[in-house]
């Protein structure tokens, strides 16, 4: 990450925090329209306080949305801590007014695999606990990003195969060079290299690649992948390995 972009963080970080430390107290939500993207997670989050709202306006893009309360057309707007910094970052006309109650919590799910999922939950309580995915998540919190690419170990080595869907970043994107980039890949390869595996990435749809979990054509599925307590009664979840803070903004 470049220094420059992370001491801007910092400082815009420090601001809204800062802000929303005084203000949070005073926020109404009585009355109030809420922006937000439809199909994302936002919208989960926006419907914890659909009964605290006058109404929750959705939009077909996350800029959409955004765009709605800097024209005063919303009075806020949901995002989650990873858009909030790019906004910021860009010095767009918004501040965090209020932290939402609403955590998202990220897994990796496995199929019957049981010494794989504990692999990988003593290497993600590993990783948690030297920082090397907060060093991750930061980095994805500025438009730097964060792209290496994947280790390749020997030809003899296993190799473990992930099925992803592109979700986008910071969770996963393809790079020009044709690579899977994003925290999940970063954290998967990690990991992989961590128990002397080579990792094989397939890119899929979202419905696929449980598919292929299910069919055991692949090892686990990583994309940006909420705990789900239906989705646990078929598959086996690993640890969260990653946690994402929700606001709310208004027009600054």
């Amino acid at each position: 990450m470049k220094i420059k972009s992370f001491l801007c963080l910092i400082l815009c970080f420090s601001f809204f925090a800062s802000s929303c430390s005084k203000n949070e107290e005073n926020v109404s939500l009585n009355e109030k329209i809420i922006a937000v993207e439809i199909d994302s997670l936002a919208l989960e989050v926006a419907n914890t306080i659909k009964n605290e709202v006058k109404e929750i306006k959705t939009f077909s893009t996350q800029d959409g949305a955004v765009s709605a309360v800097e024209t005063k057309n919303a009075d806020f707007v949901v995002l989650d801590e990873f858009s909030t910094s790019l906004y910021l970052e860009n010095k767009r006309d918004l501040r965090v007014v209020k932290v939402l109650p609403f955590t998202v919590e990220n897994c990796i799910y496995f199929n019957g695999n049981t010494e794989l999922l504990n692999k990988f939950n003593s290497k993600i309580l590993e990783l948690l606990e030297n920082g090397t995915i907060e060093n991750i998540k930061e980095a994805y919190k500025t438009s730097d990003g964060y792209y290496p690419e994947l280790k390749k170990l020997s030809e003899n080595a296993p190799t473990l195969v992930m099925a992803t869907d592109i979700a986008g970043l910071p969770y996963t994107d393809l790079s020009e060079s044709g690579y899977v980039v994003g925290i999940d890949a970063d954290v998967a390869s990690i990991i992989a290299n961590s128990l002397d595996c080579n990792l094989e990435i397939v890119v899929t749809t979202a419905d696929e690649m449980f598919n292929m979990l299910s069919e055991n054509k692949v090892d686990f599925v990583m994309s940006g992948l909420m705990y789900n307590s239906k989705r646990e009664e078929i598959y086996d979840s690993s640890l969260a390995y990653l946690s994402v803070e929700y606001y709310l903004l208004e027009k600054a």
